[in-house]
């Protein structure tokens, strides 16, 4: 872990009110928090008990009345020296503008320190109310209608919400899980379904949900339920926006199905969990196609959109999965699916490998393919340990799981 020297915190605001000794103290329990361009860091209203300080790359605040400001550091010589906020809850919302790096204090400590001294209040650099580049606002817009709960698609469907809070907050059972599920007979025959598929074969077929729930465990049902129910957010009343819908709903569930049985030959990785994964990596598009009308530069232009949608889609897909509240390891899915070459420090591999290595496979006999790199020449290839497992040819491992993908992909398509 990267350490942060007193004599970088001297000179910030309110740290340099403290005596060396104190300033050495406060300095052991520093952190350095990195993130990726467009990542969230706080949401107006929040209370995360830390207080940030910008050590290198910009930072981006947007206000009540949506104006954005920006605040910058330059590394341990530059360093912000006014924290992101003074206030608590936070008064507005905080994204990445580029990669940064964050020095982060527990704020209960230094007014431990301070003995109640009061912050002063900090300036920030105004930037332009809109900028030239019609992707960008339609990315800020997108930020600010999603902090300001105005953006309406996509949502969580609701018999996936039901289902999400019958297990975590009251614990349920398989039968009140079959309640909540008959009231959905599309989304309860497609648990039934999977419930008798190839995976429990040997086993007696099931034909009605309580038992059917019972086989797969409320997790794995869990995750069932979110996948398919997630059709109906790939959908628009919009003729010309279907379309693309329906294209993007066809990729991602076969990505979907080649992650869940790529998934069942790895070991940490569960098979329903990397279907989630797979169906969720564009989440990010749907958004950004919808709101697009608003700007008559991205409409007259199909390749500027395209552009901005392949720019900004991770970003957007990220931010929707954290206010679903959707689990770590599938919240950062989106940032990671088109990053072919993603080298990380931690070594292991995570549910971005997966994706990476499925959307490479399902791309590889496609237009643009030549643009590829072959998935067994990726990082995420060698996290994963596949060709230890004998897979060195996406083209044969597509081949000898052709059911299997098959099987997931009725699952998801109907």
């Amino acid at each position: 872990m990267a350490t942060i020297e007193p004599e970088i915190l001297e000179s910030l605001v309110p740290l340099r009110e403290l005596t060396p000794e104190a300033l050495t103290e406060l300095a052991r329990e520093a952190e350095i928090e990195e993130l990726e361009a467009r990542s969230i860091i706080f949401r107006k209203g929040a209370d995360d008990a830390w207080s940030r300080y910008v050590l290198s790359g910009t930072v981006v605040l947007v206000d009540d009345e949506q104006r954005r400001r920006t605040v910058t550091g330059t590394g341990n010589a530059g360093v912000a020296p006014e924290p992101l906020s003074q206030d608590r809850p936070y008064p507005c919302h905080a994204v990445a503008g580029t990669d940064v790096k964050l020095i982060r204090l527990p704020a209960g400590r230094i007014q431990e320190l301070l003995e109640s001294s009061r912050l002063p209040q900090y300036g920030v650099n105004e930037l332009a109310a809109d900028s030239e580049d019609a992707g960008e606002n339609l990315f800020y817009r997108l930020f600010e209608d999603l902090m300001s709960d105005r953006l309406e698609l996509p949502s969580m469907p609701d018999i996936a919400l039901r289902v999400r809070d019958a297990i975590t907050e009251r614990e349920a059972g398989a039968g009140e899980l079959a309640k909540i599920l008959q009231t959905d007979p599309v989304v309860a025959a497609r648990v039934i379904q999977a419930a008798n598929s190839a995976v429990y074969s040997g086993q007696p077929q099931v034909d009605s949900l309580q038992p059917a729930i019972t086989r797969l465990g409320l997790m794995v049902t869990r995750e069932v339920v979110t996948a398919v129910a997630l059709r109906g957010v790939f959908r628009s009343k919009n003729p010309t926006l279907n379309k693309r819908m329906v294209e993007l709903w066809m990729h991602s569930s076969l990505v979907a199905a080649i992650a869940q049985v790529t998934a069942r030959r790895l070991k940490g990785f569960e098979p329903d969990r990397g279907l989630l994964a797979g169906l969720v990596h564009d989440i990010g598009v749907i958004p950004m196609v919808t709101n697009a009308e608003h700007y008559p530069e991205l409409v007259q232009d199909p390749g500027l959109l395209e552009a901005t949608i392949q720019r900004y889609r991770g970003e957007v897909g990220t931010m929707i999965l954290r206010r679903w509240n959707f689990h770590e390891d599938l919240i950062q899915v989106p940032m990671w699916a088109e990053h072919w070459v993603r080298d990380k420090e931690d070594p292991g591999p995570d549910y971005g490998d997966l994706v990476v290595v499925a959307q490479l496979q399902a791309m590889g006999a496609g237009p643009g393919a030549q643009a590829l790199p072959a998935f067994t020449e990726t990082p995420a290839y060698r996290r994963l340990g596949l060709e230890a497992l004998g897979i060195v040819d996406g083209v044969s491992m597509l081949e000898e799981a052709r059911e299997e993908i098959a099987e997931a992909q009725r699952l998801l398509i109907g």
